[in-house]
């Protein structure tokens, strides 16, 4: 048996390569004769877009140009060293092409997800639908959604006739789709499909991360394990995040707590690193904290696997519908939605974390982390059929 992945396994974020691990790890065990493939195809345009934003950096001598040109190769070798790629790479935005280079691989089953695959946008330089992410009626193996999300479509598009004609078409002979979040679900049941459709959780809740060496290279850039550390993932360079960040800053003076930037820079941070740690090391870092601050949907659930107390700080400007986001809905079906908060003038942060440390104590997630490993493995032996 031999089955592809597609997803965005090649853009230059640890959570898109680490839910494309999840994957390939969790079919590796559960089929252990079958073959594993992520299928090397990559959108020319955002490929072209990565590249170009990269070194726009440098040219205007921003803070952090070289580091960011270091993490950008970094990362491309990582994905390349580690994933089980096609030999083969098709770098194209024409949706034959695409078709046809998947079909060539001769595929059992292919899968599509995690991530916002199925996400519908019509900015000039987005994914336009249909894309080879939706899998047409061309593929010739067998199609499964797996974690697949619409999450940040433009809800004007999603609303169009013609596209929900064209999407029904599509996923309609669909062998299974799962798909991420209550939004993605509601799209697609509107859609009134024939495939059999439910939710799965993200796929890094699928595996056990591990990673060595991952201490001493926190050390040797300046993480001081004599103090607590709160690590950040939220950007400065919002001004309702950097309100946030301020206030958590003078709690941090107070405590002696040193404020780690483990992603996006944060000028209240001691030390910001972004291309130190591999992806597979930057899912490990967290057990090394003592909280967690992000805005960041993978930052949530490493968090959360790590057994670190953490805040969600998000914008609510970020979402002008009823529909409040993934990490929303993640941290819903957890039944842990106070451990958010989208950002007030009013919120006193300082109070904020203390009492989510508390809260923390008593609060259960060991069993939401077995249950979700759970639900994603039976996902994949329920719908990949070897008989």
């Amino acid at each position: 048996m031999k089955i592809g992945i597609l997803t965005y396994h090649h853009v230059i974020n640890d959570g898109a390569v680490l839910q494309t691990l999840g994957h390939v790890y969790t079919l590796k065990e559960l089929f252990p004769d079958a073959t594993i493939e992520v299928i090397d195809y990559r959108h020319k345009t955002i490929e072209n877009i990565e590249k170009r934003e990269v070194f726009k950096e440098l040219i205007k001598l921003k803070r952090n140009a070289f580091s960011k040109i270091k993490r950008y190769y970094n990362f491309k070798k990582f994905v390349t060293e580690l994933l089980p790629l096609t030999k083969e790479k098709l770098i194209s935005d024409n949706l034959e092409e695409a078709t046809e280079f998947i079909n060539k691989q001769n595929y059992d089953y292919v899968i599509v997800g995690s991530d916002e695959v199925w996400k519908i946008l019509n900015r000039k330089y987005a994914r336009q639908f249909p894309n080879i992410y939706w899998l047409p009626e061309g593929i010739k193996a067998k199609r499964i959604a797996s974690a697949a999300s619409a999450n940040g479509s433009n809800p004007k598009l999603l609303l169009n006739d013609k596209f929900k004609n064209q999407a029904k078409k599509i996923v309609n002979n669909f062998h299974a789709i799962a798909v991420r979040d209550q939004y993605t679900f509601n799209l697609i049941k509107s859609l009134d499909v024939d495939a059999p459709l439910y939710q799965v959780p993200d796929p890094t809740f699928g595996v056990d991360w591990q990673a060595n060496g991952v201490k001493e290279k926190l050390e040797k850039v300046g993480v001081d394990f004599n103090r607590k550390r709160f690590a950040l993932n939220l950007s400065s360079n919002n001004v309702e995040f950097a309100k946030a960040s301020e206030q958590i800053s003078h709690y941090a003076k107070q405590n002696n707590i040193q404020l780690v930037g483990i992603g996006q820079y944060n000028k209240f941070c001691e030390i910001n690193f972004s291309d130190i740690l591999n992806s597979l090391e930057w899912a490990t870092c967290y057990q090394y904290f003592d909280f967690c601050v992000t805005d960041r949907f993978h930052s949530t659930i490493f968090s959360i696997k790590n057994k670190v107390p953490f805040l969600v700080i998000e914008s609510e400007k970020k979402y002008p519908t009823e529909h409040k986001g993934k990490i929303v809905d993640l941290l819903s079906k957890m039944d842990k939605l106070h451990y958010h908060r989208f950002y007030n003038d009013s919120t006193d942060f300082k109070e904020l974390i203390a009492n989510l440390i508390e809260s923390y104590k008593k609060d259960d997630f060991d069993s939401v982390i077995v249950n979700f490993k759970s639900q994603f493995r039976t996902h994949l032996l329920n719908a990949i059929n070897i008989n």
